[in-house]
């Protein structure tokens, strides 16, 4: 008599239900992936703006300066950076040595950004991105929101130069 080799039907069922319980478990993992990017990619722009702000701030001490002044940093070929009494981003427009608006907010992102090195795609200009929202919170802070996920902030405030990110 000649004994075929192959899987009982119940040795298949076995493998099937063993394979569905691994997809299971390992399909939410990859399916969060795009998260964990997102999540990423913010942590990595907040980590580069907080690191910016400490070294204009270092700048101003190392000069010696114990004052707000006016166009302190170049950041680019018709911009400069100017810092408040405290040492820290205010503004680049020219206008005052405070932070004290939403276009503030805006340059000072745009500013640090550009002063640190770190201007990406995503960082370039929030007025017109969709990457992030800027808000002007009144006592001379900002919160910069991540649209992709809105629970992911980067809050400014520029008398203390404290910059705090929500992870």
């Amino acid at each position: 008599m000649i004994k075929s080799r192959g899987f009982t039907l119940i040795e298949l069922v076995i493998v099937i239900i063993i394979l569905g319980i691994l997809g299971a478990v390992a399909a939410p993992k990859f399916l969060n992936l795009r998260d964990d990017a997102e999540k990423a990619t913010f942590a990595g722009i907040a980590a580069a703006f907080e690191s910016g702000v400490r070294q204009i701030h270092y700048a101003w001490l190392i000069r010696g300066n114990n004052q707000a002044v006016q166009d302190f940093i170049q950041v680019s070929d018709v911009e400069y950076l100017t810092v408040n009494e405290f040492g820290y981003p205010a503004d680049t427009r020219g206008v005052s040595k405070t932070l004290n608006s939403q276009a503030d907010c805006v340059d000072v992102w745009r500013a640090v950004m550009l002063s640190s090195g770190a201007e990406t795609e995503d960082t370039r200009d929030l007025t017109d991105s969709t990457e992030f929202t800027t808000v002007y919170n009144r006592n001379f802070d900002c919160t910069y929101t991540y649209n992709a996920q809105p629970d992911l902030n980067v809050y400014y405030n520029s008398n203390n130069g404290e910059v705090i990110v929500s992870k």
